[in-house]
């Protein structure tokens, strides 16, 4: 499972008055502490400042890779803002986060995707916007995982994104997301699939049981990707049991060593 930590992104209201206010010390202890947890990738979003995207990413790369040695995420649709985060990245291969099917945006990520050979969070979305139903979402899926191997990007450099909306607004949203997973990873097992967690809960009182109960589905149908709180304590555990019980922790080492770990922490 591929932990890419979630807090470093602007959408959030702490993180984005941090930004605001270039607090060094504030965003480095949020970046220290997702590695210590295990996160792969760290998030990296500054889109909420769309007027200083560009030059806020250029700050903030430096900035978080100063203290971690894992690679990012670097979260923007705007290539400007990849294409200036990319230039600074220096801790292995990023994660370029997002592509779509939308033809006025498509060459522009890949060529960057290209460039850089990086990874590529592929989200299941074209011109026709959101789609509501399973078929649908697949087709985007498809096309969008076929266009992007035609430009030699190979399938295990793909992270595709089923977009996953949240259950609040239409009650069978989870479940297409759910579809898909299993779709893609029978037709192109060797492509990743991931997804943005939380916006399965938008809107609901209890959110983060619902993040945990719906990953756990998730991983059942074929997740192996995920942007989350690595410092969701609980969430881990679910993460490294649903491992342990889909028989992907082999005799279950890492689920013993994570009890062992935090029984001898407590």
């Amino acid at each position: 499972m591929i932990i890419i930590g979630e807090k470093i992104n602007s959408t959030r209201k702490a993180t984005k008055q941090a930004i605001a206010d270039k607090d060094v010390a504030f965003l480095q202890k949020l970046a220290v502490d997702q590695q210590a947890a295990g996160a792969d990738y760290l998030d990296v979003n500054t889109g909420a400042f769309p007027q200083e995207e560009v030059e806020l990413m250029k700050w903030l790369v430096p900035v978080v890779q100063e203290v971690v040695q894992i690679p990012l995420c670097l979260d923007s649709p705007n290539p400007q803002a990849l294409q200036a985060g990319l230039e600074l990245h220096k801790n292995g291969k990023p994660l370029i986060n997002s592509i779509t099917a939308e033809a006025n945006k498509f060459p522009k990520i890949i060529c960057l995707v290209k460039q850089y050979e990086s990874p590529v969070l592929a989200l299941a979305m074209g011109d026709e916007g959101r789609t509501n139903t399973t078929a649908d979402r697949f087709a985007v899926a498809k096309k969008l995982i076929q266009d992007i191997l035609a430009e030699g990007v190979p399938p295990e450099r793909i992270y595709l994104d089923p977009l996953i909306q949240p259950v609040s607004v239409q009650n069978d949203f989870g479940q297409i997301a759910l579809d898909t997973i299993r779709l893609v990873k029978s037709e192109f097992p060797t492509v990743h699939t991931t997804c943005g967690l939380s916006n399965v809960s938008f809107g609901l009182p209890r959110r983060v049981q619902l993040n945990r109960c719906f990953l756990v589905m998730a991983l059942a149908a074929g997740l192996d990707s995920a942007i989350v709180d690595p410092l969701d304590d609980e969430l881990m555990y679910m993460i490294k049991a649903s491992q342990a019980l889909l028989g992907q922790d082999r005799y279950c080492r890492k689920y013993i060593k994570a009890f062992r770990e935090a029984k001898a922490s407590s």
